[in-house]
């Protein structure tokens, strides 16, 4: 199941009701989602604009490595 949200995630930002829509559609259920978040380490940044938030999921290592890379 890590390797299903793994794969959801990547290295990018995503928006958190698109990663349970995603898992889901896998066949997770959202306590499933919750625990393998948990043990492979995924964080969450909230971005807001104005009164709109979204909460982005994202795999800090995996978004160190696209970015901090030398083109």
């Amino acid at each position: 199941m890590e390797s299903i949200i793994e794969d959801i995630l990547k290295d990018e930002f995503v928006e958190y009701s698109k990663v349970y829509e995603s898992a889901k559609i896998k066949g997770m259920s959202k306590k499933e989602v919750r625990e393998v978040k948990q043990r492979i380490g995924v964080k969450t940044i909230c971005v807001a604009n104005g009164e709109e938030r979204i909460w982005l999921w994202y795999i800090p290592k995996n978004i160190w490595n696209r970015y901090s890379q030398k083109k």
